[in-house]
């Protein structure tokens, strides 16, 4: 007879990737009404990544801890911190040793990456995608498509170009898709699916360490190891650029206003934030 009770089921599970709570100084939802706004989304598990910029080694450690005290059987924080490298931003997942605003130099950044379990570069468009081989060297993933640089439909086809090269140069490169998540009209996607048999931190950084997951939205759905990579440079090609000249338009927009005292009204921002 059949020891049922040694069978593993495998269960599939929708996580957010690069999220920030108050514990960053530019976003607006505290983790405890972040837990309840994923849940009724059917997200199982969030992995964090609070600005380092101006934190202070206590708040780090707080919001380490009610990273824990609010995750259970149903719902997982995995604590992370996003940490400025010379251009670059890279988010430390999986990190709950504090180590500096900053990442100043390359032993800087290889403390962070030693504390992390996941290391990802995000939204590579920011540091003009240029990747030096010193930075190459800690990172385990490529944000290939970020919400608040891509738009929530699809994925850049440069970052997917640049992905191809870097994996040329280590074949263990993977591929992420973050929400980037500040406010509540950020819910959307990229989400990422991913099986696992029990919703635990290690065997989700396993997964994702593997590239075993999708990223995906109503109009995308992209693999964590990108083997059709060519194929969905030239499929998104003028969706991604007509989403990225809306955001940047918007942006450039609400800077001019800025500059002139006046602001777009909310609800119109609210508007573009949730569709784009």
């Amino acid at each position: 007879m059949w020891d049922v009770s040694c069978i593993l089921f495998d269960m599939e599970i929708k996580g957010i990737l690069h999220c920030h709570s108050t514990y960053s100084y530019d976003a607006k939802l505290s983790l405890t009404e972040l837990k309840e706004l994923f849940v009724k989304q059917g997200i199982s598990f969030v992995c964090m990544t609070e600005h380092t910029n101006v934190m202070k080694v206590e708040e780090a450690e707080a919001f380490v801890a009610e990273c824990g005290r609010l995750s259970d059987e149903n719902f997982l924080f995995i604590p992370g911190f996003e940490v400025p490298y010379h251009r670059a931003h890279v988010l430390m997942i999986g990190a709950r040793n504090f180590c500096g605003n900053f990442a100043r130099t390359d032993a800087e950044l290889a403390m962070w990456a030693e504390s992390a379990q996941f290391v990802v570069l995000a939204h590579p468009v920011r540091n003009k995608f240029l990747v030096e081989d010193e930075l190459l060297e800690h990172i385990d993933a490529l944000e290939v498509w970020n919400q608040q640089y891509e738009g929530k439909r699809v994925p850049r086809p440069t970052s997917l170009s640049l992905f191809k090269t870097l994996r040329e140069k280590k074949l263990e490169l993977v591929a992420t898709g973050g929400v980037d998540f500040h406010r509540g009209e950020h819910l959307g996607a990229p989400v990422t699916t991913l099986s696992v048999t029990s919703l635990t931190e290690s065997e989700i950084i396993e997964k994702l360490r593997a590239g075993a997951y999708t990223m995906s939205s109503d109009h995308a759905l992209v693999y964590g190891t990108l083997p059709d990579a060519d194929t969905l440079i030239k499929k998104f090609r003028f969706e991604s650029a007509l989403s990225v000249a809306v955001i940047v338009a918007g942006k450039t927009v609400n800077k001019t206003l800025k500059s002139l005292g006046l602001s777009l009204p909310p609800f119109f921002k609210n508007i573009i934030r949730r569709r784009i």
